[in-house]
Order: C-alpha cells, then sequence, then structure tokens
C-alpha cells in the first residue's frame, strides 16, 4: 500500500471523486454516500473551514460514535461479550479521522449473556427490540436480538442501536453456513466482519476506508504471512468471495501493496471454490425465523422458548413476546391472533399487563 493512502483525501478518492472538486460538491457527494461525517473530519485536518451547522453534526456524530463504543466496552466487560467492528476497527484510524458508527455488533458466548445484556439496555437506556432472529439446525439454536432507542436527535438521526447475537457472522441464510467464532486477533475479526457487510448491501465508501486500515494493520503485524493467514481464514469462514470483491473494489480505488495484490491472486481460487459450494442443502445451513416483537412481558424463564397456538408460533422472551415468521411479513389477521396468544401466555406466566410495541407496523402487512 502506498504511504499516503490514508492522507485526509483518502475518503475522497474513494468516493471516486476528481481532484480539484469544490468542497460543497464533494459534501454531497458523501452525503449520498452515507460517509458525510467522516468526510467533514477529513476536511477539517486539511484546514478546509466548515460552518457551524456542519460543526454541530460532526460533533453530533462524534459523541454518538463515542457512545456506542463505550456501551461495547462496557457490555463486553460486564457479560463477557466481543466487539467485532466499531471501537475496534477506529482504533486503526488515523487520528481525527472520524470512523462513522450506525450500531454496535457484539457477539454473546451464549444466550443467557445475550438477555442479560439485552435486558441491561432496556433499564439503562429505554431500549425495544426491533427483531429477535431463532437460528436452528439440529438440536443447537442460536439467537439475534436487535435493539434500538432515540439518538440524540431523534427527529434527525437514525436510532442508536445495538445487535447481539449468539454467533459471529450469518452469511445470507440460505448457502452460506452459519460460522459461530470470529478470528481472535481484532485485525482479523475485523475484516472478516467487513466482509459479511456485503450480504447485506453493496460494498460502499465506509467499507473500503475500512479495509485501507485494517490492511495497513494485518500486512504490519503479519509481514510475510499475510497472504497464508488471510486466505486460510478465507476459506475456512466461506468469506473468500466476499473478500475478494472488497479488495478488489478498494484497489482500484486506492491500489494497495504488492503483498495485497498476491493474497488477492491467491484469493481468486478460493472464491471460485466457495461460489461452486453455495447451493441449497448446503451442511450447516440453519432454519431461521424472524421474531416480530408483539409486547414488552418478561417471559418465565431466563431464555427464549417456543409455544405452538393455533398454527403460529410465539417465542416467549426475557424482553417480550415475538411471533416468529419464515418471511419478516405477516397478515393483519395473524398479527390479531398472534397477540391475543400472546396477551394468554403473559397471563398464564403472571406477566404483566401485555403493551403492543411501536414496532409493528413497520412488520406488518395485509
Amino acid at each position: 500500500m502506498n504511504e499516503d493512502s490514508l492522507d485526509p483525501d483518502v475518503v475522497e478518492r474513494l468516493l471516486g471523486l476528481p481532484p480539484g472538486l469544490p468542497a460543497w460538491q464533494a459534501a454531497d457527494a458523501a452525503s449520498r454516500a452515507r460517509i458525510l461525517a467522516t468526510w467533514l473530519s477529513s476536511a477539517t485536518l486539511r484546514g478546509i473551514a466548515i460552518g457551524a451547522g456542519a460543526r454541530s453534526y460532526l460533533d453530533r456524530v462524534r459523541r454518538r460514535v463515542a457512545e456506542l463504543h463505550g456501551l461495547g466496552d462496557r457490555l463486553a466487560t460486564a457479560y463477557g461479550l466481543r466487539v467485532l467492528k466499531g471501537a475496534r476497527i477506529a482504533a486503526y484510524m488515523p487520528p481525527g479521522l472520524l470512523r462513522q458508527s450506525g450500531d454496535c455488533d457484539l457477539v454473546a458466548p451464549d444466550e443467557d449473556a445475550l438477555w442479560n445484556a439485552a435486558l441491561d439496555l432496556r433499564e439503562r437506556l429505554g431500549a425495544v427490540p426491533r427483531c429477535v432472529s431463532v437460528l436452528r439446525s439440529g438440536g443447537e439454536t442460536h439467537v439475534a436480538v436487535f435493539l434500538k432507542w432515540p439518538a440524540e436527535e431523534p427527529f434527525l438521526d437514525k436510532p442508536m442501536g445495538v445487535d447481539i447475537t449468539t454467533y459471529a457472522f450469518g452469511g445470507d441464510l440460505k448457502r452460506v453456513p452459519l460460522r459461530v467464532r470470529a478470528p481472535g486477533p481484532d485485525d482479523l475479526a475485523g475484516l472478516f466482519a467487513v466482509a459479511e457487510e456485503r450480504f447485506q448491501h453493496k460494498f460502499r465508501a465506509k467499507d473500503r476506508l475500512d479495509l485501507l486500515v485494517l490492511a495497513r494493520a494485518l500486512e504490519s503485524r503479519l509481514g510475510d504471512r499475510l497472504a497464508d493467514v488471510v486466505c486460510g481464514h478465507a476459506a475456512e469462514l466461506a468469506l473468500a468471495p466476499e473478500l475478494c470483491r472488497l479488495v478488489a473494489s478498494t484497489d482500484e480505488r486506492v491500489p494497495l501493496s504488492a503483498a495485497w495484490g498476491h493474497t488477492l491472486a491467491r484469493l481468486r481460487p478460493l472464491a471460485r471454490e466457495e461460489t461452486a459450494r453455495r447451493r441449497t442443502g448446503r451442511p450447516g445451513i440453519y432454519a431461521t425465523r424472524f421474531g416480530l416483537p408483539l409486547d414488552a412481558a418478561r417471559g418465565e424463564g431466563p431464555r427464549l422458548v417456543v409455544h405452538r397456538r393455533s398454527g403460529l408460533d410465539l417465542a416467549t422472551t426475557p424482553m417480550g413476546t415475538c411471533l416468529l415468521l419464515e418471511r419478516p411479513e405477516v397478515t393483519d389477521e395473524d398479527l390479531t391472533r398472534a397477540v391475543e396468544h400472546a396477551r394468554v401466555l403473559s397471563t398464564a406466566s403472571g406477566g404483566r399487563e401485555v403493551d403492543r410495541c411501536g414496532t409493528l407496523s413497520t412488520h406488518s402487512s395485509g
């Protein structure tokens, strides 16, 4: 990698902007690419004057990121969770260059730790579950809970969020096996967590910036072992196609080092092999159901329990009752029946009166 690859203008290079573009046009491009605060931080590092409104926005995003980093560290210490990205990648950023964070990704060692951390967030911040996912294969079950609460500017900024899972990487849920553990070192775990983002969206400037800082850290730490270590983990984690695409697309915008060029060449055949394995019925695939929150009534036990009622599956959890769905959509009729069954379950378990969650309307369909 070129030594100047992480100069403050790297954000504009990752956006594919021509040199000398007026700052307001660069800001517009950064905003459309969802990386405006990062660009603003790079602008201040280059001595570009920004107005009071932009400065206020940048300061607010910095506070948001700091809060998420602090939450991740606190929950990791209290409940044995692991932070996959967030502060762990931000630690490799050049001083002053902000890495934006939409939420905090945490991996719990077991379901008890997951619910304890989730309840902590509800009690301290009023966090509510947006969705609860249940993944099963044979006799093994994994759980994911996605929590939200208002941002500092609740009518302007997306809600704060924490995603807690009992597995590291979920893939596409159909053709890529569940991978429970991430690599031990933070730089490697971050690298593959960024590659995993491809299952959620096309790679963005933010993902490529992450790759740049992690690539430099990994090359410094691993030296001549870079290709062996990265390719070995890529094959084991079934992420060679995604990592290959991430490295190649970043290299097109900001050239990487010869060592990473060699690593990319070795990743390509692994990516072809992994792509050929991605078919229905592949071993290691978990059946996934999405949990639509119905109430905030705490279940009887410390873990998720599934109840079959009139053809519907409801899960009671320490944070409330959910309707389990194979797809994240539900008819009004099933939703009405599910709410009534949830009320009965709550009454039977001695739970408090059921309150319908405000997240229902975002999931229901006629």
